[in-house]
Protein backbone atom coordinates (compact mmCIF):
# COMPACT_ATOMS: atom_id res chain seq x y z
CA UNK A 1 0.00 0.00 0.00
CA UNK A 2 1.18 3.60 -0.58
CA UNK A 3 2.81 4.89 2.48
CA UNK A 4 0.01 8.00 2.96
CA UNK A 5 -2.84 6.13 2.33
CA UNK A 6 -1.54 3.84 5.34
CA UNK A 7 -0.60 6.83 7.25
CA UNK A 8 -4.06 8.52 6.99
CA UNK A 9 -6.07 5.25 6.75
CA UNK A 10 -4.40 4.39 9.96
CA UNK A 11 -4.67 7.51 12.05
CA UNK A 12 -8.81 8.23 10.90
CA UNK A 13 -10.44 6.80 14.38
CA UNK A 14 -8.37 9.35 16.33
CA UNK A 15 -8.85 11.75 14.33
CA UNK A 16 -12.80 11.54 14.04
CA UNK A 17 -12.40 10.58 18.29
CA UNK A 18 -10.60 14.29 18.36
CA UNK A 19 -13.03 15.89 16.05
CA UNK A 20 -16.14 14.52 18.17
CA UNK A 21 -15.02 15.54 21.41
CA UNK A 22 -13.76 19.14 19.95
CA UNK A 23 -17.26 19.69 18.68
CA UNK A 24 -19.47 21.98 20.37
CA UNK A 25 -18.47 24.76 19.77
CA UNK A 26 -17.56 24.55 16.28
CA UNK A 27 -20.89 24.10 15.91
CA UNK A 28 -22.66 26.17 18.77
CA UNK A 29 -23.36 29.32 16.65
CA UNK A 30 -25.09 27.49 13.26
CA UNK A 31 -27.07 24.96 15.67
CA UNK A 32 -28.59 27.89 17.15
CA UNK A 33 -29.98 29.19 13.74
CA UNK A 34 -33.75 28.87 12.52
CA UNK A 35 -32.71 26.75 9.68
CA UNK A 36 -35.67 24.40 8.04
CA UNK A 37 -33.54 23.43 5.28
CA UNK A 38 -29.78 21.90 4.42
CA UNK A 39 -28.89 21.88 0.91
CA UNK A 40 -25.14 20.21 0.59
CA UNK A 41 -23.25 21.07 -2.30
CA UNK A 42 -19.50 20.04 -3.58
CA UNK A 43 -17.76 17.96 -6.10
CA UNK A 44 -16.52 13.97 -6.00
CA UNK A 45 -15.59 12.91 -2.64
CA UNK A 46 -17.42 16.17 -1.01
CA UNK A 47 -20.66 14.96 -2.79
CA UNK A 48 -20.36 11.42 -1.72
CA UNK A 49 -19.99 12.77 1.77
CA UNK A 50 -23.72 14.57 1.58
CA UNK A 51 -25.15 11.46 -0.71
CA UNK A 52 -24.18 9.09 1.86
CA UNK A 53 -25.37 11.25 5.17
CA UNK A 54 -28.59 13.14 3.70
CA UNK A 55 -30.64 10.56 4.97
CA UNK A 56 -29.39 10.02 8.11
CA UNK A 57 -28.70 13.99 8.75
CA UNK A 58 -32.77 14.17 7.97
CA UNK A 59 -33.48 12.08 11.01
CA UNK A 60 -31.13 13.61 13.36
CA UNK A 61 -32.13 17.24 12.81
CA UNK A 62 -36.00 16.32 12.12
CA UNK A 63 -35.53 18.99 8.56
CA UNK A 64 -35.19 18.38 4.98
CA UNK A 65 -31.63 17.41 4.24
CA UNK A 66 -30.40 17.30 0.04
CA UNK A 67 -27.55 16.53 -1.86
CA UNK A 68 -26.62 18.26 -5.01
CA UNK A 69 -23.57 18.53 -7.01
CA UNK A 70 -23.04 22.54 -7.71
CA UNK A 71 -24.40 21.93 -11.47
CA UNK A 72 -27.59 21.46 -10.34
CA UNK A 73 -27.75 24.14 -7.63
CA UNK A 74 -29.29 26.53 -10.20
CA UNK A 75 -31.55 29.91 -9.48
CA UNK A 76 -34.75 28.27 -9.80
CA UNK A 77 -33.56 25.95 -6.86
CA UNK A 78 -34.59 29.15 -4.76
CA UNK A 79 -37.52 30.06 -6.01
CA UNK A 80 -39.04 30.18 -2.47
CA UNK A 81 -38.51 31.05 0.74
CA UNK A 82 -34.75 30.87 1.40
CA UNK A 83 -34.85 32.89 4.81
CA UNK A 84 -34.25 29.50 6.86
CA UNK A 85 -32.07 27.72 4.20
CA UNK A 86 -28.68 26.60 5.14
CA UNK A 87 -26.27 25.51 1.99
CA UNK A 88 -23.64 23.94 2.83
CA UNK A 89 -20.80 24.10 0.43
CA UNK A 90 -18.21 20.78 0.73
CA UNK A 91 -14.33 21.22 -0.32
CA UNK A 92 -11.85 19.50 1.39
CA UNK A 93 -9.05 21.68 -0.49
CA UNK A 94 -11.31 24.52 -0.09
CA UNK A 95 -10.81 25.99 -3.77
CA UNK A 96 -13.25 24.47 -5.80
CA UNK A 97 -14.92 26.87 -8.60
CA UNK A 98 -18.09 24.96 -9.11
CA UNK A 99 -18.18 25.07 -5.21
CA UNK A 100 -17.71 28.45 -4.92
CA UNK A 101 -20.26 29.18 -7.72
CA UNK A 102 -22.88 27.58 -5.95
CA UNK A 103 -22.49 28.77 -3.03
CA UNK A 104 -22.28 32.37 -4.66
CA UNK A 105 -26.17 31.68 -6.10
CA UNK A 106 -27.61 30.52 -2.44
CA UNK A 107 -26.19 33.31 -1.22
CA UNK A 108 -27.66 35.86 -3.46
CA UNK A 109 -30.94 34.12 -2.72
CA UNK A 110 -30.96 35.01 0.53
CA UNK A 111 -29.62 31.49 1.78
CA UNK A 112 -27.16 30.81 5.22
CA UNK A 113 -24.22 29.72 3.75
CA UNK A 114 -21.71 26.76 5.74
CA UNK A 115 -18.22 25.47 4.10
CA UNK A 116 -17.00 22.40 5.17
CA UNK A 117 -12.90 22.12 4.26
CA UNK A 118 -10.17 21.21 5.30
CA UNK A 119 -8.22 24.17 4.97
CA UNK A 120 -8.18 27.78 7.11
CA UNK A 121 -9.04 29.86 5.96
CA UNK A 122 -10.50 28.35 2.66
CA UNK A 123 -10.89 29.87 -0.33
CA UNK A 124 -14.63 29.06 0.19
CA UNK A 125 -14.82 30.83 3.02
CA UNK A 126 -15.16 33.77 1.42
CA UNK A 127 -19.04 34.02 1.20
CA UNK A 128 -19.49 32.09 4.80
CA UNK A 129 -21.47 32.80 7.51
CA UNK A 130 -20.39 29.58 9.60
CA UNK A 131 -17.15 28.22 8.28
CA UNK A 132 -17.05 25.01 9.93
CA UNK A 133 -13.67 23.77 9.04
CA UNK A 134 -12.50 20.40 9.44
CA UNK A 135 -9.15 20.59 12.12
CA UNK A 136 -7.32 17.41 10.40
CA UNK A 137 -4.85 20.03 8.00
CA UNK A 138 -4.31 19.22 4.07
CA UNK A 139 -4.66 15.49 3.34
CA UNK A 140 -1.55 15.19 1.02
CA UNK A 141 -2.25 11.12 -0.25
CA UNK A 142 -3.55 11.19 -4.00
CA UNK A 143 -6.67 8.95 -3.06
CA UNK A 144 -8.23 10.90 -0.04
CA UNK A 145 -9.83 9.01 2.81
CA UNK A 146 -9.15 10.18 5.99
CA UNK A 147 -11.08 13.27 4.81
CA UNK A 148 -14.37 11.48 3.19
CA UNK A 149 -14.45 9.98 7.22
CA UNK A 150 -14.16 13.38 8.54
CA UNK A 151 -16.43 14.72 6.15
CA UNK A 152 -19.19 12.59 6.88
CA UNK A 153 -18.91 13.02 10.52
CA UNK A 154 -18.79 16.74 10.34
CA UNK A 155 -22.54 16.87 8.61
CA UNK A 156 -23.63 14.54 10.97
CA UNK A 157 -22.30 16.32 14.26
CA UNK A 158 -24.23 19.40 11.91
CA UNK A 159 -27.61 17.84 12.20
CA UNK A 160 -27.08 16.66 15.35
CA UNK A 161 -26.03 19.79 16.95
CA UNK A 162 -29.55 20.95 15.23
CA UNK A 163 -31.20 18.24 16.02
CA UNK A 164 -30.44 18.84 19.83
CA UNK A 165 -31.51 22.66 19.55
CA UNK A 166 -34.59 22.25 17.40
CA UNK A 167 -36.07 19.67 19.73
CA UNK A 168 -35.83 16.77 17.37
CA UNK A 169 -33.48 14.55 19.53
CA UNK A 170 -33.13 14.87 23.10
CA UNK A 171 -30.10 14.78 25.89
CA UNK A 172 -30.52 11.48 26.23
CA UNK A 173 -30.89 10.05 22.05
CA UNK A 174 -27.69 12.80 21.61
CA UNK A 175 -25.62 11.60 23.99
CA UNK A 176 -26.08 8.06 23.15
CA UNK A 177 -25.34 8.81 19.04
CA UNK A 178 -22.16 9.96 20.60
CA UNK A 179 -21.27 7.37 22.71
CA UNK A 180 -21.96 4.98 19.52
CA UNK A 181 -19.74 6.80 17.24
CA UNK A 182 -17.03 6.35 19.88
CA UNK A 183 -17.75 3.00 19.75
CA UNK A 184 -17.41 2.49 15.63
CA UNK A 185 -14.84 4.34 15.88
CA UNK A 186 -12.86 2.15 18.44
CA UNK A 187 -13.66 -0.72 15.44
CA UNK A 188 -12.29 1.26 13.16
CA UNK A 189 -8.71 -0.14 13.83
CA UNK A 190 -9.70 -3.72 13.62
CA UNK A 191 -12.16 -3.69 10.75
CA UNK A 192 -8.53 -2.06 8.54
CA UNK A 193 -6.45 -4.55 9.49
CA UNK A 194 -8.97 -7.43 8.30
CA UNK A 195 -9.56 -5.61 5.25
CA UNK A 196 -5.70 -5.09 4.68
CA UNK A 197 -4.86 -9.06 5.18
CA UNK A 198 -7.49 -9.61 2.67
CA UNK A 199 -6.56 -6.86 0.02
CA UNK A 200 -2.97 -8.23 0.40
CA UNK A 201 -4.19 -12.10 -0.25
CA UNK A 202 -5.99 -11.43 -3.17
CA UNK A 203 -4.05 -8.41 -4.54
CA UNK A 204 -2.99 -10.79 -7.72
CA UNK A 205 -6.49 -11.05 -8.57
CA UNK A 206 -7.58 -7.86 -8.26
CA UNK A 207 -5.03 -5.92 -9.91
CA UNK A 208 -5.56 -8.12 -13.09
CA UNK A 209 -9.48 -6.80 -13.26
CA UNK A 210 -9.54 -4.11 -15.67
CA UNK A 211 -13.45 -3.16 -15.32
CA UNK A 212 -14.94 -3.83 -11.88
CA UNK A 213 -18.73 -3.03 -11.21
CA UNK A 214 -19.35 -1.99 -6.98
CA UNK A 215 -22.87 -2.50 -5.88
CA UNK A 216 -24.52 -1.82 -2.30
CA UNK A 217 -27.86 -1.30 -1.35
CA UNK A 218 -29.62 2.23 -0.99
CA UNK A 219 -28.11 3.43 2.67
CA UNK A 220 -24.67 3.12 1.18
CA UNK A 221 -25.04 4.36 -1.92
CA UNK A 222 -22.55 7.53 -1.53
CA UNK A 223 -20.07 4.64 -0.08
CA UNK A 224 -20.72 2.94 -3.24
CA UNK A 225 -19.96 6.35 -5.13
CA UNK A 226 -16.63 7.09 -3.23
CA UNK A 227 -15.45 3.23 -3.46
CA UNK A 228 -15.87 3.85 -7.08
CA UNK A 229 -14.08 6.87 -7.33
CA UNK A 230 -11.18 6.34 -5.18
CA UNK A 231 -10.18 2.82 -7.64
CA UNK A 232 -10.95 4.43 -11.13
CA UNK A 233 -8.15 7.82 -9.71
CA UNK A 234 -5.71 5.25 -7.95
CA UNK A 235 -6.21 1.85 -10.43
CA UNK A 236 -6.91 3.85 -13.37
CA UNK A 237 -8.96 1.37 -15.31
CA UNK A 238 -12.60 1.56 -16.14
CA UNK A 239 -14.96 1.23 -12.62
CA UNK A 240 -18.38 1.42 -12.32
CA UNK A 241 -20.91 1.91 -9.23
CA UNK A 242 -25.01 1.14 -8.85
CA UNK A 243 -27.15 1.00 -5.74
CA UNK A 244 -28.73 -2.59 -5.78
CA UNK A 245 -32.20 -2.37 -7.91
CA UNK A 246 -30.38 0.06 -10.34
CA UNK A 247 -27.86 -2.67 -11.11
CA UNK A 248 -30.86 -4.76 -11.75
CA UNK A 249 -32.04 -2.44 -14.33
CA UNK A 250 -30.03 -3.22 -17.44
CA UNK A 251 -26.42 -3.23 -16.30
CA UNK A 252 -26.42 -6.60 -15.62
CA UNK A 253 -26.51 -7.36 -19.45
CA UNK A 254 -23.31 -5.97 -19.58
CA UNK A 255 -21.76 -9.55 -17.63
CA UNK A 256 -19.42 -11.66 -18.99
CA UNK A 257 -16.55 -14.09 -17.08
CA UNK A 258 -14.37 -11.19 -16.83
CA UNK A 259 -16.70 -9.02 -15.01
CA UNK A 260 -16.04 -8.82 -11.44
CA UNK A 261 -18.67 -7.48 -9.15
CA UNK A 262 -18.09 -6.48 -5.67
CA UNK A 263 -20.92 -6.16 -3.18
CA UNK A 264 -21.53 -4.28 -0.34
CA UNK A 265 -23.90 -6.54 1.84
CA UNK A 266 -25.51 -4.30 5.30
CA UNK A 267 -27.77 -6.92 5.44
CA UNK A 268 -30.77 -4.53 4.12
CA UNK A 269 -31.34 -6.59 0.98
CA UNK A 270 -32.97 -9.57 0.90
CA UNK A 271 -32.06 -10.63 -2.66
CA UNK A 272 -28.66 -10.90 -2.26
CA UNK A 273 -27.78 -14.57 -2.40
CA UNK A 274 -30.64 -14.58 -5.31
CA UNK A 275 -28.29 -12.36 -7.17
CA UNK A 276 -25.24 -14.06 -6.42
CA UNK A 277 -26.78 -17.61 -7.54
CA UNK A 278 -28.36 -15.65 -11.26
CA UNK A 279 -24.75 -13.59 -11.97
CA UNK A 280 -22.95 -16.43 -10.53
CA UNK A 281 -23.71 -17.85 -14.46
CA UNK A 282 -21.44 -15.37 -15.84
CA UNK A 283 -18.62 -14.83 -13.55
CA UNK A 284 -17.12 -16.63 -10.54
CA UNK A 285 -15.51 -13.11 -9.77
CA UNK A 286 -18.04 -12.23 -7.42
CA UNK A 287 -16.96 -10.81 -3.95
CA UNK A 288 -19.16 -10.28 -0.92
CA UNK A 289 -18.14 -7.46 2.10
CA UNK A 290 -20.20 -7.36 5.57
CA UNK A 291 -19.44 -6.67 8.92
CA UNK A 292 -19.44 -10.88 9.90
CA UNK A 293 -16.65 -12.93 10.85
CA UNK A 294 -16.48 -14.63 7.37
CA UNK A 295 -12.76 -15.04 5.94
CA UNK A 296 -13.34 -17.73 2.85
CA UNK A 297 -12.05 -16.16 -0.26
CA UNK A 298 -14.52 -14.41 -2.04
CA UNK A 299 -16.60 -13.54 1.04
CA UNK A 300 -14.68 -11.22 3.78
CA UNK A 301 -16.41 -9.35 6.66
CA UNK A 302 -14.83 -6.53 8.94
CA UNK A 303 -15.23 -8.72 11.52
CA UNK A 304 -16.70 -5.96 14.02
CA UNK A 305 -19.90 -4.88 15.75
CA UNK A 306 -21.28 -1.91 14.90
CA UNK A 307 -24.82 0.45 15.43
CA UNK A 308 -26.39 0.15 11.76
CA UNK A 309 -26.76 3.72 11.61
CA UNK A 310 -22.79 4.22 11.84
CA UNK A 311 -22.36 1.66 9.06
CA UNK A 312 -20.88 4.02 6.93
CA UNK A 313 -17.72 4.55 9.09
CA UNK A 314 -16.84 0.82 8.16
CA UNK A 315 -17.37 -0.32 5.02
CA UNK A 316 -15.68 2.04 2.25
CA UNK A 317 -12.61 0.59 4.18
CA UNK A 318 -11.82 -2.30 2.07
CA UNK A 319 -12.38 -0.67 -1.17
CA UNK A 320 -9.94 2.62 -0.22
CA UNK A 321 -7.21 -0.18 0.70
CA UNK A 322 -7.68 -1.65 -2.59
CA UNK A 323 -7.05 1.81 -3.73
CA UNK A 324 -3.62 1.95 -2.13
CA UNK A 325 -2.70 -1.95 -2.12
CA UNK A 326 -3.75 -2.51 -5.91
CA UNK A 327 -2.48 0.39 -7.50
CA UNK A 328 1.23 -0.50 -6.30
CA UNK A 329 0.48 -4.18 -7.91
CA UNK A 330 -0.02 -2.52 -10.92
CA UNK A 331 2.88 -0.70 -11.08
CA UNK A 332 1.28 2.78 -10.46
CA UNK A 333 2.02 5.27 -7.75
CA UNK A 334 -1.97 6.93 -6.79
CA UNK A 335 0.03 9.95 -4.93
CA UNK A 336 1.06 11.12 -8.39
CA UNK A 337 -2.01 12.14 -10.72
CA UNK A 338 -1.54 11.94 -14.51
CA UNK A 339 -1.21 15.35 -14.62
CA UNK A 340 0.00 17.44 -11.76
CA UNK A 341 -0.96 20.69 -13.26
CA UNK A 342 -4.70 19.58 -14.32
CA UNK A 343 -6.60 21.84 -12.01
CA UNK A 344 -4.66 24.48 -12.59
CA UNK A 345 -4.28 23.68 -16.45
CA UNK A 346 -8.52 23.03 -16.88
CA UNK A 347 -9.13 25.93 -14.31
CA UNK A 348 -11.28 24.05 -11.81
CA UNK A 349 -9.98 25.04 -8.86
CA UNK A 350 -8.30 28.10 -6.80
CA UNK A 351 -4.87 26.18 -5.55
CA UNK A 352 -3.70 22.59 -7.31
CA UNK A 353 -4.88 20.55 -4.84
Amino acid sequence: MTDSIKKYLSETPETLTRLLNNSKDLFKEVSHQDIKRIIVTGSGTSYHSGAEMQQLMREKSGILVEAYYPFMITRDLFKFDTSKTLLVGVSQGGSSFTTLDAMKIAKEKGCKIATISADKPAYIDQVADYPLTIDIGRELAGPKTEGYYATKLHLLLLAEYIGLVNGNLNVDQFNNDMNDLKLTFDQFGSAYEKALKWVEDHKTKLASYNNMRIVGPASLYGDVLESTLKLVESCREPVSGFEFNEFIHGIYNAMNENTPVLFMDNGTENRMSKMLQILGKWTDSLYVFDLSDANDGNHMGYGVKVPKQFETFIFPLVFQVMAGVVSKERGIDADIPKDPNFHMEIGSKKYNH
